[in-house]
This record gives C-alpha cells, sequence and structure tokens, in this order.
C-alpha cells in the first residue's frame, strides 16, 4: 500500500468513527426503558403489578409494583392522562433479559412483561399508551403501542435490543389478533372437528381471542379455560388433571381410595363423557423401595408369590432381601456373589414395574367408583429418558435425558391391565425445536414405534393419545399420521401457550404447527366413523421385547437401536408389527404369528422353551445380536442356540459408538462386511457393512449363506422340527440405519433396500401377508376395520411427493365406494385376495392408485 492509500484509509476510518460514534455510544449504552399512559378511563389513579415470563430457565422475572410503593401509599399513585415515570426494564430483569429464543420455532420468544392495572375506576375496557425506549427521554423512545383490552390485564414483548428488535414486538392484544388470522387462513375460516376421536391442547394463560384460534382448529379439549370461554365455545371440553398421585411401592389401596375421593369433591364440575382426567406426567417406577418399611413389606411379600427360594437371593428368609435398585448398587452388591445380586436386582426391578402397574390401576378403579360417570382416565409414560437409554429398563449408563438410572415402567403391563383407560405417548424428541435434533433419534416414525408398544401389549383394545410437541406441518402431519398408523386415535398438541406466558414446548406462534393441526382434525373429521369404532387389523409377524435385555443391557444401547431398527425396515414394507414380551410368550401369544423377530441377547428361561418348541412346531425365527444367548440373570447361557443350529459358547465384540444419537452411526466405520447368498424369502445376493456386534459362532447342521471378510460364517439357515431359522452375527438394522444417512436437522435419510430385503426375507419365507401391498417402500400404513367399512392410513416418509402409487387392499366385503380424504373418489377394481389373507376371511383385494404427499386416508365404504 502507497503512503497516499494508507492516509486515505486513515481518514476514512476517522471519519467512520467520528459520524457513528453517537450510534456506537447509544448501542453500547442502551437501556430498556418503559412508560405509561393511561387513556381509558380518562381521570383516577392506578398503579401495576408487573411480573414477566422468559424463555430460560427458571422461567419468571420477580414481581413488582410501579409506581414504587403504590399499593400501600395512594399518594404514590399514578393519574389517568398523564404519561407515569420511566421503569427500568433492564434493572428489574438483570441477567435474565434476553434476545429473542428459537426454543420452540415462533416469533414471540422475547420476554414478556405482564401488566395488571389496579384502578380506582370501573369499566369493562381500558385503554393504555404504552413506550419503550432506550433512555429516560422522550427522544429515546423506540417503539409505542396503544394496547385496548377488557378487564385489567394486559402485557408487551421487550428485548435488551430495543432498536433492533422493535418491529418485532407486539402487545398481548396484537398477539391474540395473529393467532386468529393464522388459524383463520389454515382453517378456510370454517371449523372442522372430529366429535368422538380428541384434538386437545391447554392454554397456559387462557383468553377469549386465543379460543376463537383453537375453536376454528377443530379443538374439542382445552385445558385451563376459563368460564368466559366455556360459555362461549361449548364445543371446547374441559379436561381434568392431577399432580397428586401416589403411585409408590408403599402405598396401599385403601390410601389411594381416600386419595380419589377427595380429589372427586374438588372436580364436581367435570361432567362431559369421554374427557379425560389425566395423572401425573411422564411416569416412571418413582419413588423407589428404598428403605420404607410398607414398601419393603410388599416387596418381600411379591417374592414370596413368585415362590423364589430365599437361598437363590443369598439370604435364610425373604425377609432378609434388600432391594438393588440401581447399578452401582448392583456393582457394589456383587461383591458378595455375582449370581445372587443379579437375581435380586431383576426382581427387584420387575416388582418395581409390576407394583406400578397395580397402583395405576387401583388409582383408574378408585377414580371410576367416585367421579362423575363416562370421564376417561388417562396418564403420560415419558419417552426422552426411554430413547435416552433405559428403554423398558433403567440402563446401565447414566441416561442422556435425564441422568441418574430412571426405572421405566412396563408399558406392555400398563396395556395388559389397562392401568388407566387412555394411555398416552409423547413426542419430547424435537428436531429443530428446542431439544432437538438429538432427541429425534432415528425419526418420527418412533411416534408409531411408541403406539405399537401399547397396541401389542392391549392387542388393539386400549385408546391411545399421541401428546406432540411443537412441529411445522411437515413434521406434525408425519408424527400424527405414524402413530395413526399403529393405534394411537388421540392427539394433544402440547401446548398452545401463548408463547408469551409459556415455559417450554409451546406453538402459539409457530406458523406451520397451524396449518398441521387443520389438517390433522379435517382427515380425523372424515375419517371418524370408521377410525372411532375400528379396529386394527391382525397380524402375523411378531418382533420379541425382551424386558430382560433392557434391564441388563449387556451390549449397551445396541440391542434397543437394532430392535428398533428391525421393527422400522419391516414398517417400511408394510408389515403391522406385534411386539411380544417374555411374559405374552409364557400366556401363548406366539401361536397367532408365523414369524417371529428377536434380537434380544437375554430372554427369559421359560421363555426360551416356548420359542423353540414354536419353531418345531413350525414357527419362523429370525436371530440377530447375539440373540438369546443370555438369560434372565444375565449369565450365558446356550438358550436358543439350538434352535438356530449353532454351537453354544459365542464369541461376541462389540463397538463403541454414538448409538443414542441421531446421526450417531454416521462417524462410526464399518467394522466388517457382510456377502450372502439367495436365502428364502429373497433370490438376490446381499452385501452390507457390518457394525455393533460381532458374533463369532460355529454352525452345528446349519447351511451357511453369509460370509464375513475374513471367509468365517456370518448368516446361517436351518431347519428345526417343522419350523425354520435364520442367524445374523452381526446387526444388519444398525447397518440399515447407518445407510440411511441421517441428517441431524433436516428429515433427508434414504433408507437402503439392501439391508431391508435381506431383514425382511424372513417374513416373506414364511408367508406372513403385509397389511397393505403398496409398490412403494418406506410409506407406512394402518388399517382399521368397522361396521361401516375400512380406513387405509398412508404416511410418506420418502419425504418426497408420490404422484402414482398402486394400492392393493384386502377386504372382507365389496366397498360400495372408495375416497381419498385428501383428493376424493377414486377409481378401483376388485380381486381375489391372496391366499394368506383368504385364511383370514379377507376375500376380495380393492386395486387402485392414489397420489401421497405427507399422509392421508383412503376410506371405503361398506354401507
Amino acid at each position: 500500500m502507497t503512503d497516499r492509500s494508507f492516509r486515505q484509509a486513515v481518514l476514512f476510518c476517522s471519519l467512520l468513527t467520528w459520524l457513528l460514534a453517537p450510534c456506537l455510544a447509544v448501542n453500547a449504552a442502551d437501556g430498556v426503558f418503559v412508560r405509561f399512559k393511561l387513556t381509558k378511563p380518562a381521570k383516577g389513579a392506578y398503579y401495576i403489578r408487573l411480573r414477566g415470563y422468559i424463555h430460560r430457565p427458571n422461567w419468571y422475572l420477580p414481581p413488582s409494583v410501579f409506581p414504587k410503593g403504590a399499593a400501600k401509599d395512594p399518594g404514590k399513585r399514578a393519574k389517568a392522562g398523564e404519561y407515569t415515570d420511566w421503569f427500568d426494564v433492564k434493572a428489574w430483569a438483570g441477567k435474565k433479559l434476553h434476545g429473542r429464543m428459537n426454543r420452540s420455532g415462533g416469533v414471540a420468544e422475547f420476554p414478556n412483561v405482564a401488566l395488571n392495572f389496579v384502578i380506582d375506576q370501573a369499566g369493562p375496557e381500558r385503554e393504555v399508551v404504552i413506550e419503550l425506549a432506550t433512555g429516560r427521554d422522550p427522544k429515546a423512545v423506540v417503539k409505542t403501542f396503544t394496547e385496548r383490552f377488557a378487564g385489567n390485564f394486559t402485557s408487551f414483548l421487550v428485548s435488551p435490543s430495543l432498536e433492533r428488535d422493535k418491529d418485532e414486538l407486539e402487545t398481548f392484544s396484537q398477539m391474540c389478533e395473529r393467532h386468529v388470522k393464522w388459524a383463520r387462513e389454515a382453517s378456510g375460516g370454517k371449523r372442522v372437528a372430529p366429535r368422538k376421536l380428541l384434538v386437545q391442547t391447554s392454554f397456559y394463560g387462557p383468553n377469549i381471542r386465543d379460543a376463537e384460534a383453537l375453536w376454528l382448529l377443530g379443538f374439542n379439549v382445552v385445558g385451563n379455560q376459563t368460564p368466559e370461554i366455556r360459555q362461549k365455545f361449548p364445543e371446547l371440553r374441559l379436561p381434568g388433571h392431577t399432580h397428586g398421585v401416589n403411585f409408590a411401592p408403599a402405598a396401599t389401596r385403601e390410601q389411594i381410595d381416600a386419595l380419589m375421593k377427595k380429589h372427586a369433591a374438588k372436580n364436581k364440575h367435570l361432567s362431559k363423557p369421554g374427557v379425560p382426567f389425566n395423572f401425573g406426567d411422564e411416569l416412571c417406577c418413582r419413588p423407589r423401595i428404598g428403605k420404607s418399611p410398607k414398601a419393603l413389606e410388599h416387596f418381600h411379600n411379591w417374592l414370596a408369590e413368585q415362590r423364589i427360594a430365599p437361598a437363590d437371593l443369598g439370604v435364610a428368609k425373604l425377609d432378609e432381601v434388600v432391594p438393588i435398585e440401581t447399578p452401582e448398587q448392583l456393582r457394589e452388591r456383587r461383591k458378595a456373589g455375582v449370581l445372587a445380586a443379579n437375581r435380586v436386582f431383576y426382581y427387584s426391578s420387575r416388582f418395581r414395574q409390576q407394583a406400578g402397574t397395580q397402583r395405576i390401576r387401583w388409582t383408574t378403579e378408585a377414580f371410576h367408583k367416585y367421579f362423575q360417570p363416562g370421564l376417561v382416565t388417562s396418564t403420560l409414560v415419558a419417552d426422552h429418558p426411554y430413547f435416552g437409554g433405559t428403554g423398558l429398563g433403567m440402563g446401565m449408563t447414566p441416561n442422556t435425558a435425564w441422568g441418574g438410572a430412571p426405572l421405566a415402567l412396563d408399558w406392555f403391563d400398563l396395556a395388559r391391565h389397562k392401568a388407566v383407560d387412555m394411555i398416552g405417548i409423547e413426542d419430547w424428541m424435537g428436531l429443530q425445536y428446542m431439544y432437538g435434533p438429538n432427541y429425534t433419534w432415528e425419526g418420527f416414525q418412533l411416534m408409531g414405534f411408541q403406539a405399537a408398544i401399547f397396541r401389542s401389549g392391549s392387542r388393539g383394545t386400549m385408546p391411545i393419545m399421541a401428546w406432540i410437541t411443537p412441529s411445522d406441518e411437515t413434521n406434525l402431519r408425519l408424527k400424527a399420521a405414524s402413530a395413526l398408523c399403529q393405534g394411537a386415535k388421540n392427539f394433544f398438541f402440547w401446548t398452545f401457550g401463548p408463547t408469551c406466558m409459556g415455559t417450554e414446548n409451546y406453538w402459539s406462534d409457530l406458523r406451520g404447527e397451524y396449518d398441521g393441526i387443520a389438517a390433522v382434525s379435517r382427515q380425523l373429521a372424515a375419517a371418524e366413523h370408521i377410525l372411532a369404532p375400528g379396529k386394527p387389523r391382525a397380524t402375523k409377524v411378531a418382533l420379541l421385547y425382551s424386558i430382560s435385555s433392557d434391564l441388563w443391557q449387556p451390549y449397551g444401547y445396541i440391542h434397543m437401536l437394532e430392535r428398533r431398527g428391525t421393527y422400522l425396515s419391516l414398517v417400511h414394507d408394510q408389515y403391522l408389527v406385534d411386539m411380544l414380551t417374555e411374559d405374552d410368550i409364557a400366556a401363548g401369544r406366539l401361536k397367532n404369528y408365523d414369524v417371529l423377530y428377536v434380537t434380544d441377547p437375554n430372554i427369559t428361561r421359560a421363555a426360551v422353551k416356548l420359542i423353540a418348541a414354536w419353531v418345531k412346531d413350525g414357527g419362523y425365527l429370525y436371530g440377530s445380536t447375539g440373540a438369546g444367548s443370555r438369560d434372565e440373570f444375565d449369565r450365558e447361557v446356550p438358550g436358543l442356540s439350538r434352535v438356530f443350529s449353532i454351537k453354544p459358547g459365542l464369541s461376541i465384540r462389540t463397538q463403541k459408538g454414538r448409538y443414542r444419537f441421531r446421526g450417531g452411526l454416521n462417524a462410526m466405520d464399518y467394522t466388517d462386511q457382510i456377502t450372502m447368498g439367495k436365502i428364502p424369502g429373497n433370490e438376490r445376493d446381499h452385501r452390507f457393512g457390518a457394525l455393533g456386534t460381532r458374533v463369532s459362532f460355529q454352525p452345528h447342521r446349519a447351511k451357511v449363506v453369509g460370509r464375513f471378510k475374513d471367509g468365517s460364517p456370518a448368516v446361517v439357515v436351518s431347519r428345526f422340527g417343522k419350523g425354520r431359522a435364520i442367524y445374523f452375527g452381526a446387526s444388519p438394522a444398525l447397518s440399515y440405519i447407518k445407510d440411511a444417512k441421517f441428517v441431524p436437522r433436516a428429515l433427508k435419510e434414504k433408507w437402503p433396500a439392501t439391508q431391508r430385503r435381506a431383514i425382511n426375507a424372513w417374513a416373506r419365507a414364511a408367508m406372513a401377508p403385509r397389511l397393505v401391498q403398496l409398490d412403494r417402500p418406506v410409506v407406512e400404513a394402518g388399517v382399521y376395520d368397522a361396521p361401516a367399512g375400512t380406513a387405509l392410513v398412508l404416511a410418506n416418509f420418502t419425504y418426497k411427493p408420490i404422484r402414482a402409487m398402486t394400492v392393493r387392499l384386502p377386504l372382507k366385503r365389496k366397498p360400495r365406494s372408495l375416497r381419498s380424504v385428501q383428493h376424493g373418489k377414486l377409481r378401483f377394481s376388485i380381486t381375489r385376495a391372496p391366499a394368506a389373507w383368504r385364511q383370514q376371511g379377507y376375500r376380495y383385494t380393492a386395486v387402485f392408485t392414489t397420489k401421497l404427499n405427507l399422509s392421508d386416508i383412503i376410506l371405503t365404504e361398506s354401507k
């Protein structure tokens, strides 16, 4: 640079600094001040009670009175028609004052200053001028509101950077008007809502204008309503809720009965049938047994009922057993004897789970004894500790979502015993909103996975409500459609807010959610006459869900991810999957299925015997990830080796990795490769990577159909009695997930065909029928049959619009008409149903072509 150029540059910078100096000085010392002028009523004195809502823990600003001391000294009160002094918002809020957040994707995530006017003049309406300024000077005003409102309450948004954010700040009334405008746009100005199926949300701060928005969107149950809202919008039924429940292992039936009697006396206003009353929130097995004498008594009595020998637990008498309730306690107690400690840990966990089910069921029975008839009990199980490491156990390492070792309830047991009238599953999983993307795991079909657990446990008889957190239209519709495919017919969109008064997971200011909710409400309303009385179809495909494996987690998180990946692979080919626990197998349910998939290393010895007998009688068994090589006390056992025709004594290597996170497999290297030849159910060769587990085993009369790179056996098939078995010495579903190449913050995964063909081949070999035949994979399907017809629910997880998809839907009766809720009437033809379906009474197949964007419901009308 020349001297002249240098001097010019210095001169320019000096001039620029001089010109910008006033602005820089203001920005560096920007204050946040507000003053008020009450113009209606025009006369009188008043003061303001202030409080604040923010979007960081602990969520609130301290209450204050302005002018200071005016609550007690009338002489200090402000006069109507005159400006007050300046109130220093920054001094009041301190470090808690934050800029706009992006916790739920809304547009109003600024701090909200709430105002309650205490006025000595009566009147139905108020009007106030609110001025926001960067200094104590009218010349520093950057935003002026004129707010008109009924009653004494209003609020406004504020920012620590007023000049920058002034155009985004609103008053409470402006926010409410925007909400109604969005609802009108999403609904077309017409309310369309189901009557029997529930579409629910709740208020943090109820008001009549926001209630209109919810009414337009099709909600029929809304929590925290005011009497004014209930009177104007009677279609918005009021639900009930209490955290005052007692599900502790020490609780007695008499205590629970007395508790529900008290709650009934306080909730006599709840009378509309079908309205849910929710117990607690995000339930797991809490509290622990600990040292509670009554809980220990119940535990010891339960051990006696199970006919467990004291010597097996390392004691002389059962009442000497000290429960083991954490991994840390287990490690310490193993020093005195591994097997006895393992048994105590297993039985302690199973008692806590069964005691939880029992007490929730007692609460439901007491509820119906004292509350108005027709109300519905409900509760919510927590998904984030489940996917964060517990499964239906507690995890052997600290939970990534909750920390510690929270023991999950046995979800299957809750369903089996109808512990509540309606169970809640949740999506606290994020993706782009608040807790995403780490808490989205393998995507939105996990809403369906949770629903499938309760559908399977109750054999399709338990009503399920899907709680869905803030989402844009795409996310919301896919979550809802996946849940509906798997049995969840009711929806709770947690929660409206509004944002300005909310803490977390509010959607009032997320524009896309309005479109998604309106679309789901319309679909449910159009299909309700079939969905509401409809029953999910039976399936011949079962997936073992071993509680023992979730308790022990001998390979960490791997088997749980392999189980989910296997489920997804089957669902992607439109197989309906029933999940069976060891208790279900003990109850004889396996006889209803043609094929059983097993990815769990730990299986009870009793269940292993029954599985072997089922295969010997003609069943098809699939195994991966060391399936059935350990028992319920985590001992290495021959297990299912005889059925798989391999020698006992496996050598299993596991691979460290970020299995608990969305996209966590992307950076992992394959440790090996599997090359497979043709196998029953798939006449193609396969080649795919292996990761997670690598099992070294020796075949014994089994045919090797796949090998690792070094030539050692990787996959074998065998006959066992009348049945057949296939065994993978790896975790092919982990490979399926890895090759989908998840993008952490976007829906861009592409599921590979190779692993899906290899996994699903065994269902084809068993000739298990698909729920519906689509000519596209990765479209989830659900089918409900009712007297009026059949509803086919579709969810498009390819994320790309499908212009033409051929569908073959088995039916028991010839349909009179066939229509898409999204696209109207469809042309169709009728052919004879495949043999596998005819055996179940489905004589006909409706063949048609439809297009599919995100989701749809196809209705066949029989009457």
